[in-house]
C-alpha cells in the first residue's frame, strides 16, 4: 500500500469509527443504556454530517485515484483490508428503529402471532415501547424467516438481538461482495469494483450499520443476474419470487423479465413459473397470507398519503408555504401523485414494448432495464423514499459497467441520498428541502452529464466500455 493510500485508509478508519461512536452513544443514551449528557453537544447531526461527507469524499478520491497493482489470488486478500470497516459497521448500533421492528415481527411468529393480521404494537413485549410504526408486517415470509433467530435472542437480551440480526446482515454484505468478485473473473476492474462494493460507506452504513432488509434483495439481484445470463430463466424467475417473498419491490422485475422470455416463446418456462408461483400462492393463503387484508399488508398500505424525500413531499413544502386552502392543497397534491404514477406507467408501458419488440436486448441489457425501471420508480413515482432504498441498485450498476450512465446515476444517486439524509436530514426545514433536490436531481445531472460519463468510464474501464455502443448510452 502506497504512502497516500495509507493515509486515506488510517483517515477513513478513523473517520468511521468516530461516526459509529456517536451514533451508537446517541442511540444507547435514548435506550437509557448509557448516559451521554455531557458528550451530547458533539454528537449533532452537523457533526456526523461533516464527517460522513468527509468519508464519503475519502471513498470518492481512493476511487477515482488508485488502482491496484496486484491482482487478488482470492477473495481473503480483499477482504483483509476492508475488515475493519466491516467490524465497525457491525459494531456500530443503528439509529433508524426498523430493526426493532424486524425483532417485534419475528417475536410475534414465535409466539403464535400472524404479524400480517396484528399490528406491532398489538403484541405486548419488551420491544412494543421502541417499535414507532404500529402496522402489520410489509416483508414478506422469507424476510420473516430472518427475523427469528435475532428475536429469540432478543428474549434473552436487546442487544444480542440486535446484534445477531447486524451479524446476518454482515454476512450477506461479504456474501453479496464475493460473489460479485466471482462473477466478475473475466474482467480487468473485477478487484477495484468488488473493493468499491465491498467497502461502499453507502452500504455499509444502510445495509451493515443500520441492518436494512434490502440488503437480501441485493443477493436476490446479483443471482437474477447471474441466472440471467447464463440462460437459467425459470432458475431467474424463482429468484425474483423469492425477492418478492423478502420485499414487495421485485414484483415490478417479473413482468420484465416474462415479456423478454414471451419474446423468445419460452412458453413452457412460463408456465412453470406460473404453476410454481400458484403453488406458493395457495400455500401462503392457507398460512400466513389467510386474508386479503394479510396480502395487502405486504404493500405497506401505511405509506399511503405519506411523503418523505420525494418530489411529493418538495410540493407538499412548499404549497405549505403558500395561502392555498388545505383542502386544495391535498387536491393538488394527489393530482400530482396520479400524474407520476402515470408517467411512470408509460415509462413502464414503453420499456416492456421496447423489450418485447428489440431483438438486440439480451440478457444484459434486460438487467440494465430492470435498474432503470427501479430507479425510474424511486425518483418519480414514490412518495415516500427513503435512502436505504437505493442500494438495490447498486449490485446492478457493479455487474453492469457497460452502462456507465446508469451506473454513475446509481452510484451518485445512493450516495448522495444517504450523505443528504444523513447530515441535512429529510424535513421541512431549508436543508431537509436541499436534501430531497440533491437527492432526486442526482440522477438527472448524470443523465445531462452523461457525455462525460461516457468519457470517463471510457477513459477507467475503455475494455469494458467500448464492446457494446448500445449499453453506453444508457
Amino acid at each position: 500500500m502506497v504512502l497516500k493510500q495509507r493515509i486515506i485508509f488510517i483517515v477513513a478508519i478513523a473517520l468511521s469509527i468516530a461516526i459509529a461512536i456517536q451514533l451508537s452513544l446517541n442511540e444507547l443514551n435514548a435506550l437509557g443504556v448509557v448516559s451521554i449528557s455531557g458528550f451530547s453537544g458533539l454528537v449533532r447531526k452537523r457533526l456526523l454530517a461533516v464527517e460522513f461527507f468527509a468519508l464519503c469524499g475519502l471513498y470518492l478520491v481512493w476511487l477515482i485515484r488508485f488502482r491496484s497493482k496486484t491482482i487478488a489470488a482470492n477473495f481473503a486478500e480483499l477482504l483483509k483490508p476492508a475488515s475493519l470497516f466491516l467490524a465497525v459497521s457491525w459494531l456500530s448500533h443503528p439509529v433508524t428503529n426498523d430493526i426493532y421492528l424486524y425483532l417485534q415481527y419475528g417475536l410475534m411468529s414465535l409466539n403464535g402471532v400472524n404479524p400480517y393480521l396484528t399490528k406491532a404494537r398489538d403484541f405486548g413485549s419488551s420491544l412494543s415501547n421502541l417499535v414507532d410504526w404500529n402496522y402489520s408486517s410489509t416483508y414478506g415470509a422469507v424476510s420473516l424467516l430472518f427475523f427469528l433467530i435475532p428475536a429469540k435472542l432478543a428474549e434473552i437480551n436487546l442487544l444480542l438481538g440486535v446484534y445477531g440480526f447486524k451479524l446476518i446482515c454482515l454476512v450477506f454484505h461479504i456474501l453479496n461482495s464475493y460473489l460479485i468478485w466471482r462473477i466478475l473473473e473475466t474482467k480487468a476492474y473485477r478487484d477495484k469494483v468488488t473493493l468499491a462494493y465491498l467497502l461502499s460507506p453507502v452500504l455499509l452504513f444502510e445495509q451493515v450499520a443500520e441492518a436494512h432488509l434490502d440488503i437480501f434483495l441485493c443477493t436476490v439481484l446479483i443471482a437474477i443476474d447471474q441466472l440471467l445470463k447464463t440462460r437459467r430463466y425459470l432458475l431467474a424467475l424463482v429468484a425474483t419470487g423469492i425477492g418478492f417473498l423478502t420485499k414487495t419491490l421485485p414484483i415490478i422485475w417479473i413482468p420484465l423479465i416474462g415479456v423478454f422470455l414471451i419474446r423468445q416463446r419460452r412458453w413452457q418456462m412460463i408456465g412453470k413459473f406460473l404453476l410454481i408461483s400458484s403453488i406458493a400462492v395457495l400455500v401462503l393463503s392457507f398460512t400466513l397470507l389467510p386474508s386479503i387484508a394479510a396480502w395487502k399488508s405486504l404493500v405497506n398500505p401505511a405509506v399511503e398519503g405519506l411523503r418523505a424525500g420525494s418530489w411529493h413531499s418538495l410540493l407538499e413544502i412548499i404549497l405549505m408555504r403558500t395561502s392555498v386552502p388545505s383542502s386544495t392543497q391535498e387536491t393538488i397534491l394527489t393530482s400530482f401523485h396520479r400524474f407520476t404514477i402515470i408517467l411512470f406507467a408509460i415509462y413502464y408501458a414503453i420499456t416492456l414494448y421496447r423489450i418485447y419488440r428489440n431483438r438486440s436486448i439480451l440478457e444484459e441489457r434486460l438487467m440494465v432495464e430492470i435498474g432503470w425501471v427501479t430507479l425510474a420508480l424511486f425518483t418519480v413515482a414514490t412518495p415516500w423514499y427513503q435512502p436505504w432504498y437505493a442500494t438495490v441498485l447498486l449490485p446492478i450498476a457493479a455487474l453492469n459497467l457497460q452502462a456507465p450512465i446508469f451506473a454513475i446515476a446509481s452510484f451518485a444517486f445512493s450516495l448522495i441520498g444517504t450523505a443528504a439524509a444523513l447530515g441535512l436530514e429529510w424535513g421541512k426545514h431549508p436543508l431537509g428541502i436541499l436534501a430531497t433536490i440533491l437527492t432526486m436531481g442526482s440522477p438527472l445531472a448524470a443523465l445531462l452529464m452523461r457525455s462525460k460519463i461516457r468519457a470517463f468510464m471510457q477513459a477507467k474501464f475503455p475494455r469494458e466500455t467500448e464492446h457494446d455502443p448500445q449499453q453506453m448510452t444508457q
